[in-house]
């Protein structure tokens, strides 16, 4: 894959649901962690109390950047304070100004406070929520959904109860609207001209693009209530308008976690394979992203097998595939994605296929 789609920032806010990932850790209690970093909504919230080291890892700067800021936003912050300075409060007169007073507060990095400096001179202490190539791409995508679906596009995020939200998806939804909506905006060539710049995913899946997309809306559709879906607001709104749909990042409890945390994070601009090869640390748990999806050739056969020196025995790993699903060697490893099976069916993207194993080097004994 080309360096093209890593130069700048790709995510504010981020692509993946990591409720799933935070359950698995509650369920687990890893003592140490490694994540790729994403906006550090996705990596961030990993750590528990008991978290001894989690590491964050990201061949852009700038990903590592956001991470570190939104780090030194839960530390340096109250609650109330970091959903205002990263845009999920309410808008009122004083945002700008109260953004602008925490930001200058905030002990950072050099590099980071200047790099921020700079992008908030020129956003004029706008939220950087939604300034990623990501956030960005579905902000349009949103502009033409509206307008197919019409008045009534908004209607299935009326809904507290999902048995009633299902019927009206089977019996009123909008559906031929919707099918060309996917149509017109779920196509390689789109997303290439819009975000990818070449670089999209080489589906390996057997559906059609329109189909891959149509079952995974279908799925968030009938399994979670359209509101609590940040991804959801995000497609239809182009942004989040109801609180219900935060993402874990930005729930209270995440915020506590995180600010009175001893955990030791380290950010590391490096992939993660060559980083988990040298075996310097042995980690209990492993949350990839979907990066698998855009491995070819050796890398794509032999990446589970590589990181090996770098896994305690017992380790687990959470992989999301995205249009495509490596056929990659996975001796040593127990595929035990079903005993996670309800937290997959719920999490609130539902474009991945999620695949969680566990590390048995005894397995081929």
């Amino acid at each position: 894959m080309s360096t093209n789609y890593f130069e700048g920032l790709n995510y504010t806010l981020g692509n993946e649901d990591t409720t799933l990932e935070v359950e698995i850790v509650k369920k687990t209690n890893p003592k140490k962690i490694l994540a790729i970093c994403g906006s550090g909504g996705r990596s961030l919230p990993l750590m528990s109390k008991d978290t001894e080291l989690l590491t964050i890892l990201d061949l852009s700067f700038e990903q590592l950047f956001i991470a570190q800021l939104r780090l030194a936003t839960y530390k340096q912050l109250n609650y109330e304070q970091f959903l205002l300075f990263w845009g999920y409060s309410n808008l009122h007169l004083g945002e700008v100004l109260e953004r602008k007073e925490l930001f200058l507060k905030l002990n950072l990095d050099n590099q980071v406070k200047r790099y921020f400096s700079h992008i908030f001179e020129k956003i004029n202490f706008s939220s950087l929520l939604y300034l990623g190539k990501w956030e960005k791409t579905f902000q349009t995508l949103a502009k033409v959904n509206r307008i197919i679906l019409g008045s009534d596009f908004d209607h299935i995020f009326s809904f507290n109860n999902l048995e009633q939200q299902r019927i009206y998806y089977r019996d009123q939804f909008p559906l031929f609207r919707w099918k060309l909506v996917l149509f017109l905006l779920g196509n390689r060539t789109l997303f290439n001209a819009l975000l990818y710049k070449g670089d999209f995913i080489e589906k390996n899946y057997s559906q059609t693009h329109y189909r891959y997309y149509f079952n995974a809306f279908e799925n968030l559709f009938l399994n979670n209530i359209a509101k609590e879906s940040f991804f959801l607001q995000l497609c239809f709104f182009g942004m989040i308008k109801n609180e219900a749909g935060y993402p874990i990042e930005a729930r209270s409890i995440i915020h506590k976690t995180i600010a009175a945390s001893k955990t030791h994070i380290e950010f590391v601009s490096e992939d993660f394979i060559s980083f988990l090869s040298k075996g310097l640390v042995q980690y209990d748990f492993l949350s990839l992203s979907d990066v698998p999806s855009y491995f070819k050739g050796n890398l794509e056969t032999n990446f589970m097998q590589m990181i090996k020196p770098g896994l305690n025995p017992g380790a687990i790993i959470v992989n999301r595939y995205y249009l495509r699903k490596p056929d990659c060697n996975l001796d040593d490893f127990i595929d035990i994605s079903s005993e996670f099976h309800e937290l997959i069916k719920i999490e609130k993207v539902q474009m991945y296929d999620i695949k969680i194993y566990q590390f048995d080097p005894k397995i081929n004994d």
